[in-house]
């Protein structure tokens, strides 16, 4: 492999299949997948070539992750980084109710980078977690394919960055769909200066034809 390619590192971000209790915020909430969650993830990540694998620790991430891993006789390597956002004192809590309840999940929803889960994790700091080990990761493995088995959360977060739309309001949140088991790519590449430039390569959700699938 060409020096010039050995800088560069591809990525791709497997959301988890449907959880139980998918009615509910899961931030560190840990359900595990139901069975459809299963199909989903299987149907997704059929043709996904990579070198290793990265999981969140969470449940619904990890069981298939490390069916995958022995499936490919792959490295999986499980990763704090790559968890939900944190929603403290709304984890696992029914959506609805928090829509509902006055508690500031509007405020939340429309603003996320100005208002925190009460006890939770901000915004900020998931997104400085997340480009954090992306350029620990394109560094460390230059010049592989990376698999990254995560949540909604994060894969939304990543679109902001990977667009520039950080710190502006929430279109990674209401602007995107989002289903479970979508797969997100992108590229990053190290100049010589040592800078690390992120290029989005697609976002693909389950089609209808998966869903009629798993719903069978």
């Amino acid at each position: 492999m060409s020096s010039h390619l050995m800088n560069y590192c591809e990525f791709t971000l497997l959301r988890h299949g449907q959880p139980e209790q998918a009615d509910c915020l899961l931030g560190r909430t840990n359900p595990p997948l139901t069975a459809k969650g299963w199909q989903q993830m299987q149907l997704s990540s059929t043709g996904l070539t990579f070198d290793l694998i990265i999981s969140s620790p969470l449940s619904r991430c990890h069981a298939y992750a490390r069916h995958l891993a022995q499936q490919h006789n792959s490295q999986l390597i499980v990763d704090s980084d790559w968890q939900e956002l944190d929603f403290g004192d709304w984890d696992g809590q029914a959506i609805n109710s928090l829509w509902e309840d006055q508690h500031g999940y509007g405020e939340y929803w429309q603003a996320p980078f100005d208002h925190t889960p009460p006890n939770g994790e901000t915004t900020t700091a998931l997104l400085q977690r997340l480009t954090s080990s992306i350029g620990r990761l394109s560094r460390e493995y230059a010049g592989q394919r990376i698999l990254i088995v995560s949540h909604s959360g994060v894969m939304r977060m990543l679109l902001a960055w990977l667009l520039n739309s950080t710190q502006q309001g929430n279109p990674h949140l209401s602007r995107v769909q989002l289903e479970h088991a979508a797969v997100l790519q992108f590229n990053t590449y190290i100049d010589e200066a040592n800078t690390l430039w992120p290029q989005l390569q697609g976002l693909s959700n389950p089609s209808v034809s998966l869903h009629s699938q798993v719903d069978n």
